[in-house]
């Protein structure tokens, strides 16, 4: 399927630049006065729609708003240095005190460019006289483009909060200076587009999934109805759900029994998101892929197949596009296959809530990297891989950008989990059908486990209430998306950001605490030997062996060692350059620190290097340092309130996650005061 779309690419790049997705020409500079001849007929009217696709190809999408600036989260982590939390760079976006550099301004810019281009598409296309006869390809690229449109205007809604909002393409006469209008309106009038489209679309088994189909139109309608239910960053820095009630916030549509209705208030979108997520499962229902793994394995050298796990990953194209395995994924510093290093990692809070059972766990987490070919070093506990692609398993070598390798945008799995959420909105309880839901995406979580029935079936059946349903959900999400970067916006539409930032910081603080045996005083930490290290199930180290060349754990992130006795206590350390001169063959037994490293314990200050002095027993005085990547890695809301990190952390759950960007300057310049960074809690205007 990749080598249509690569097919695709050179037509559209043939016809709108001539060289590279690089050189595309700007939509504005376009014509539109050739609409309808230029989406005249199903061929014209493709190249046309993939133009609008090919604004993925851009590093704005593929290594901006797709990957690294999905950051920081209690999943997803880019972790930060206190001398780098005020970086003009996607550092400071990790760390939620973003500041104004170029990217922001080119991902706005290319994400207008796509969403006024897919605006000429669907006037073009409803302009031609195939399309108003009827004609089914006509109709499959109409739905395409205003699924992109809506896609696309999710992503900046997500980023950016209220934005202007056009619907008719930019011309000389109409340059759209638009103000920024409330999101809420833009998600309804999105939904509702889909709702009026989505019957004319072709299933995926007609299109492939790297094309948006009727699968991902159904699942998008879902999800967006969640958004618009959900909560979001107002322009007086307050996070809330819509209680607007005017005609323009609303959508109609046929509920799960077949009546129409019309929404009067955010809380009627979770019947949106059921009756869309129902349509999907009783039309085009599926049994997930029992091989969790099998999913991104089909991204790496080909697609997934049709009625598959995924409703629609964009079609990426070896030396074409697609940065992951490059900027996002298992890092390959050097190798056959090119090189990548992930910029963003995986919390240690994450890791250790898994259950041990769960396939989910060794796809999604994995604490080494490849240094070459067959050699690979383990990595701590700043270095937990988001491992679901690898560019080693490519069939291909590439250039270390542009892999090729698919990015999942949307999965049926999503599609279950918002059904199940929705219901337990709607019913303020989990109903049968909601556990049925959940019970789908364990079952296949768990399809190994000795205990089946008490990971799935007890599990699920056990959660009676809607808070202990609303925090499984929660947890679920985590669990089955992890390093694909949907978190941030889930954490944003629950309102749950800052209680999940607390959360994780508390955890890593309080096992690094218990682990390095120290004992709390006041906002110091003072070391003592005699205190008892309590079995926390997580490891403090993960101690290993190496196999021709590969990194084998000899225990796992929830097997505690006792590193005072044999064989732990004479364990070491192994730096890159050793592996890389020794060839990779080593003798005994060798450690990498995990949660123990997350506070340092000396007999010196860090800040003067001068010793902290002896104690009543001669002995040197050693103190507890929180690490300062724990301390400033979402310095946008822990500032204030985190110095050593030792602080109460609930002023940290009261306050706004700060996850709102700024409009680029020289975009609220050259509006003429139509755009303004006032409000929307934006820390650096």
């Amino acid at each position: 399927m990749k080598k249509k779309f690569l097919y695709i690419t050179t037509l559209v790049c043939g016809l709108f630049c001539g060289t590279s997705c690089d050189d595309m020409l700007d939509t504005e500079s376009l014509s539109t006065d050739n609409l309808e001849y230029l989406c005249s007929n199903p061929t014209d009217a493709r190249k046309m729609i993939n133009h609008v696709y090919s604004y993925m190809c851009e590093d704005t999408y593929t290594s901006r708003m797709s990957t690294n600036w999905m950051q920081n989260t209690d999943v997803e982590v880019g972790f930060i240095a206190q001398d780098q939390s005020q970086n003009a760079d996607r550092r400071g976006v990790w760390c939620l005190n973003m500041r104004q550099f170029n990217d922001i301004k080119n991902c706005w810019d290319n994400t207008l460019k796509a969403i006024d281009f897919a605006n000429q598409c669907i006037e073009g296309i409803e302009g031609s006289s195939m399309y108003q006869e009827g004609d089914k390809d006509m109709k499959q690229l109409h739905g395409e483009a205003y699924c992109l449109r809506a896609y696309w205007y999710w992503l900046m809604c997500n980023f950016w909060a209220d934005v202007p909002f056009a619907t008719t393409p930019t011309t000389a006469d109409d340059l759209h200076n638009d103000p920024r209008t409330d999101k809420n309106i833009i998600y309804a009038h999105c939904i509702q587009d889909l709702i009026n489209v989505e019957e004319e679309m072709l299933w995926s088994d007609d299109v492939t999934v790297e094309y948006m189909n009727r699968e991902f139109a159904l699942g998008f309608i879902a999800k967006l109805a969640m958004f618009r239910a959900g909560y979001s960053m107002q322009a007086d820095g307050t996070m809330a759900r819509c209680d607007e009630a005017g005609e323009e916030y609303n959508v109609t549509y046929v509920d799960v029994n077949g009546v129409e209705q019309t929404t009067a208030c955010a809380d009627d979108f979770y019947k949106v998101a059921q009756a869309y997520a129902m349509k999907l499962i009783n039309l085009k229902g599926r049994t997930l892929n029992p091989n969790f793994k099998e999913i991104f394995d089909n991204e790496i050298n080909n697609c997934n197949p049709a009625n598959g796990d995924v409703l629609y990953e964009v079609g990426f194209v070896p030396n074409s596009g697609g940065d992951i395995g490059w900027c996002h994924g298992l890092s390959v510093v050097d190798s056959s296959k090119g090189a990548g290093t992930t910029y963003s990692n995986l919390t240690p809070y994450y890791v250790a809530s898994f259950d041990p059972e769960d396939q989910r766990l060794p796809v999604t987490c994995v604490n080494y990297r490849w240094l070459y070919d067959n050699k690979q070093a383990a990595t701590d506990v700043f270095g937990v891989q988001p491992a679901k692609w690898c560019r080693l398993d490519m069939n291909v070598s590439v250039a270390s950008k542009g892999t090729g390798i698919n990015w999942p945008v949307l999965r049926y799995a999503d599609v279950l989990l918002l059904l199940a959420e929705a219901e337990n909105e709607i019913n303020h309880a989990p109903t049968s059908q909601a556990k049925e839901m959940l019970k789908q995406v364990r079952q296949r979580a768990f399809i190994n486990a000795v205990n089946q029935a008490e990971k799935v079936d007890n599990y699920v059946n056990n959660l009676t209430t809607y808070d202990a349903f609303k925090q499984a959900i929660i947890k679920e999400r985590a669990w089955e998306f992890g390093g694909e970067n949907i978190r941030k916006f889930d954490l944003i539409r629950w309102n749950y950001y800052s209680n999940a930032i607390a959360d994780c910081i508390e955890w890593m603080r309080d096992v690094a605490i218990n682990y390095q045996q120290l004992r709390v005083n006041g906002t110091e930490l003072i070391y003592d030997k005699n205190l008892p290290i309590e079995d926390m199930g997580i490891a403090p180290r993960l101690y290993y062996n190496y196999t021709n060349g590969e990194v084998v754990f000899e225990n796992d992130y929830f097997t505690y060692r006792d590193k005072s006795v044999s064989p732990y206590n004479t364990a070491e350390s192994l730096k890159d350059d050793d592996i890389k001169t020794a060839n990779a063959t080593f003798d005994g037994l060798k450690y990498i620190s995990f949660v123990e490293s997350l506070i340092s314990v000396s007999a010196n200050d860090p800040e003067t290097d001068q010793p902290y002095g002896k104690d009543e027993n001669g002995d040197d005085i050693k103190k507890g340092v929180v690490h300062e990547r724990v301390i400033y890695s979402w310095f946008g809301l822990t500032d204030g309130v985190l110095v050593n990190g030792m602080e109460d952390l609930t002023p940290i759950r009261s306050k706004v996650t700060p996850y709102v960007f700024p409009i680029p300057t020289d975009r609220v310049m050259s509006s003429n005061g139509v755009l303004s960074n006032d409000g929307y809690a934006i820390r650096n205007k």
